[in-house]
């Protein structure tokens, strides 16, 4: 029975039979699903929110900030944080004015730098993860523990600032708090609390960080101090009329800010695309290929973006709409929201929409970036899209020019979440050593 069938099976005062249905076809599977609402309910009312599935309609709820706002999650995540965010607000009291800064902080000239970066960490990554596998008897290793996770935590400590804080912390208290606030959609008391005490322990460490290297910029021998972002944040001195000052508290919430948007994602990103490839050999084959290219490395990302259009690691976003609107105007598909409605843009619905996207199904990694929402879209689209169009590549790239580290032979789907939202463990073969 198709989803549509089933669910309108169900009495609409059943409401949570309704939503275990959406839930359970959302887990097991959601592309049917999608593609099924896309083409006869593309904007879909649900007791838990509007699902809005057709890549114009998902432009529209995202391009359009004072009318849905991201007051879903962002109380819940300035709670996590302990402070204000640019994720958790709109509009220029806040938003704009730190999203400018932080694309200063962020910036386009970063790419080649944390490339390198990038580089060289995953190599030493994946020279201790085949040197431990040997020494041990085995002939494979855990990707996402032993390379996934302990590299984008290492990115983390030398280019955002991170200095002194253990990277098993970066990786596990930045997962609690984005649990809590973009997973935990029930609200559920004992996540929440988990989440909020975790943002808590990451806003004390990295004030003790802040604290040190204020301290050392203004010693003798200052110039040492390390060009990463929190040393760009410390130098800067924002002019007068822009907003609140540039305190550590500021800082703080900036730069914790930037962690949970990151470690779980760039890891989540090297996981899937990696094994998104390794599901496809000829599409891996020519990959591999093409990763050798040192002098040009943009054909080769756009085979991991591509892949992760496939799966991407924020599939949809959930906005508050806050004012009467008329949601694709002058369609078939016309719809009126009315204040307080919930509306989930599904953004790997979009990328998918046959009536925009040609050959959706298709593995193209030349396809316009337009048509790839990896990265978000709109207002709040990843104020990182910069570093993180670096550092995910970078990391599938080194993997790929390892003759032997590839998934398990048979098990290339086996992504293993731990009955987490996360990738947890994957398992791949720990082949030669460091490469020529």
């Amino acid at each position: 029975m198709d989803f549509l069938a089933a669910y309108d099976a169900i009495p609409q005062s059943d409401a949570a039979r309704r939503v275990a249905l959406l839930r359970q076809h959302m887990k097991t599977g959601g592309p049917a699903m999608l593609r099924e609402l896309r083409t006869e309910r593309p904007v879909f009312a649900t007791p838990v929110g509007v699902f809005v599935t057709r890549m114009p309609d998902v432009v529209e709820v995202l391009s359009t900030p004072d009318v849905f706002t991201v007051g879903v999650y962002g109380p819940v995540l300035e709670e996590a944080l302990h402070g204000p965010f640019m994720l958790a607000r709109d509009g220029a009291d806040l938003h704009w004015h730190d999203r400018a800064h932080a694309q200063l902080m962020l910036p386009a000239e970063d790419f080649l730098p944390v490339r390198r970066l990038t580089a060289r960490l995953a190599d030493d990554a994946l020279d201790r993860a085949i040197a431990t596998a040997r020494a041990a008897g085995r002939t494979t290793f855990d990707y996402v523990q032993e390379f996934a996770a302990p590299v984008a935590a290492r990115v983390a400590r030398e280019y955002l600032g991170f200095t002194d804080v253990p990277e098993e912390a970066l990786h596990s208290l930045s997962q609690r708090v984005q649990r809590a606030v973009f997973v935990n959609q029930d609200r559920d008391p004992e996540a929440h609390a988990a989440g909020v005490a975790a943002g808590k322990e990451l806003h004390d460490l990295v004030a003790g960080v802040i604290r040190r290297r204020a301290a050392a910029a203004s010693s003798p021998g200052a110039d040492d101090v390390p060009d990463d972002v929190l040393g760009r944040m410390l130098r800067t001195v924002l002019p007068p009329g822009t907003g609140r000052p540039l305190d550590e508290e500021r800082v703080n919430h900036q730069l914790v800010g930037y962690l949970i948007g990151f470690q779980q994602n760039a890891a989540q990103c090297a996981a899937t695309a990696l094994k998104e490839l390794a599901t496809r050999p000829e599409e891996l084959a020519r990959a591999e290929r093409l990763a050798a290219e040192d002098d040009d490395t943009a054909p080769f990302d756009g085979y991991v973006w591509e892949a992760l259009r496939f799966h991407p690691f924020v599939p949809s976003t959930p906005r508050l709409c806050v004012r009467e609107h008329v949601l694709a105007a002058g369609t078939p598909r016309e719809t009126r929201l009315t204040p307080g409605t919930v509306v989930h843009a599904h953004m790997a619905s979009a990328m998918f929409d046959e009536t925009v996207v040609e050959e959706p199904y298709a593995f193209r990694p030349d396809r316009t970036p337009v048509h790839n929402m990896v990265l978000g879209h709109g207002a709040h689209a990843c104020v990182g899209k910069y570093p993180a169009r670096a550092i995910v590549p970078e990391m599938v790239r080194r993997v790929l020019l390892r003759p032997g580290v590839r998934p398990l032979p048979g098990a290339e789907r086996a992504l293993d979440h731990a009955g987490t939202p996360y990738p947890q463990h994957y398992t791949v073969t720990a082949g030669a050593g460091a490469p020529s």
